[in-house]
Formats: structure tokens, C-alpha cells, sequence
């Protein structure tokens, strides 16, 4: 059942009202489209991609974006919970001062961010749990980092022989250990978000929703 929010645009202009949904729920914590609007603007200001554009990262309900929006906002949440739980990855006030002034820069004067109203506590909220659930993620992913054998780079070498067009194993041992280090790292990453998902009980109401709609047809 969807929860229908109306929120007024700051502006007096004639700015579109922004319609919140709820779109995703951790435990008793319900997430709404609005609140993956701020976190999809906060992504792109506090970790832009080397090819992102200077452009806010502008995202409704319906786009072809918005699912991974709300996929990364749900993790986000709970990996948040879970470094709280552990009482690791503590940010420090100043680390959130500091990038709370570079949204507030980057925000400054768009309609787009203004529509959406986000109070000053609200942003200090949303950017204290991103950079908890980013510097838990990192802590988290160190300690699963594993060692490959000389024996295990073999084996894959052997297997995917025709892939090195004959060369030795040798030329590409520190290559292949490399490979199977991080492939190891994401398979237990993707593991470990899992455990916590089922943890925390997430649901993603706006994949089911889709679901649903698809079945119907």
C-alpha cells in the first residue's frame, strides 16, 4: 500500500509539487521516493564518478534510475545499522560539517534540490549515514581480503589455458592472483550484504510493486 506525501516546492514560482512514495522499507523504517531523490543527489555531490556530469543527479519515480537508487539507499540503510551495532566506523563531527558545506555549495539556488526541502538536520541525517555505511563498507571489505595460493592461480591457469594464447604461467601469476583475490572479495561483499538484508529485513517495495504489475499483465 503506498503512503501518498505532498510536499510544496520552497519556491513561490510555480515549481511541481514533489510526490513522495513510499518505495522500500528496513524493518519498521519506511523509505520514500523523496528520500532517494536526496540520497541519489548526495551520492553524485560526496562521490561523483570521474565521469559524472557537474549537473545534479536528478531522479523521479519512474525513471530508469530510480530502481538502483532505491536499491543503493536500502543498502545504505542497513549497512548503517550494522556499523552502529558494532560500534565501528565512526565518523567525526568535522568530517560531517565538512561535507555537509560542500552539498550546501553544490545545491546552492537549484530548483530541483529546493523542491525536495531538506532541513538542515535532515541533510546532516542523510550525510552522517553515508559516510558511516561508506567507511563501514571499506572496513568491513579489508577484512575479507584473502590470499591466493600459487596452487589456486595455477588451476585457473590450467583451466583457462587458451585465454593466454600459449604463454607461461609465470607471465601471468601475479595477474591471475590479483583476479581471483577480488573476485573472492565481491563474491563474500555480495554474501555479506545478503546476510545483513535478510537482517534487517529489507524490502524493496518499489521491485515489487514492478513484480506485481508484470505478473498481472
Amino acid at each position: 500500500m503506498f503512503l501518498l506525501l505532498a510536499f510544496s516546492a520552497l519556491s513561490i514560482a510555480a515549481t511541481p509539487t514533489v510526490i513522495s512514495q513510499s518505495v522500500g522499507q528496513v524493518g519498521d523504517r519506511v523509505v520514500t521516493s523523496r528520500e532517494v531523490q536526496i540520497s541519489a543527489v548526495l551520492d553524485r555531490i560526496l562521490f561523483p564518478a570521474k565521469d559524472a556530469k557537474a549537473s545534479l543527479h536528478e531522479v523521479r519515480l519512474g525513471d530508469a534510475g530510480m530502481m538502483n537508487e532505491v536499491t543503493a539507499l536500502l543498502l545504505e540503510v542497513v549497512v548503517d545499522r550494522e556499523a552502529e551495532s558494532f560500534s565501528v566506523a565512526k565518523i567525526s563531527e568535522e568530517q560531517i560539517q565538512q561535507s555537509v558545506r560542500k552539498v550546501e555549495k553544490a545545491v546552492d539556488g537549484k530548483a530541483y534540490w529546493e523542491s525536495l526541502e531538506v532541513s538542515p538536520a535532515e541533510l546532516k541525517k542523510f550525510v552522517a549515514q553515508k559516510l558511516t555505511a561508506k567507511a563501514f563498507i571499506q572496513f568491513k571489505t579489508n577484512s575479507m581480503v584473502g590470499i591466493v595460493s600459487d596452487a589456486e592461480a595455477l588451476a585457473y591457469y590450467e583451466k583457462n589455458r587458451l585465454k593466454f594464447g600459449g604463454m607461461p604461467f609465470t607471465t601471468f601469476k601475479d595477474n591471475i592472483k590479483t583476479f581471483l583475490s577480488q573476485q573472492q572479495l565481491e563474491e563474500r561483499t555480495r554474501a555479506w550484504f545478503e546476510i545483513i538484508k535478510r537482517k534487517y529485513k529489507v524490502r524493496n517495495i518499489l521491485a515489487e510493486n514492478l513484480n506485481n504489475k508484470v505478473g498481472a499483465q
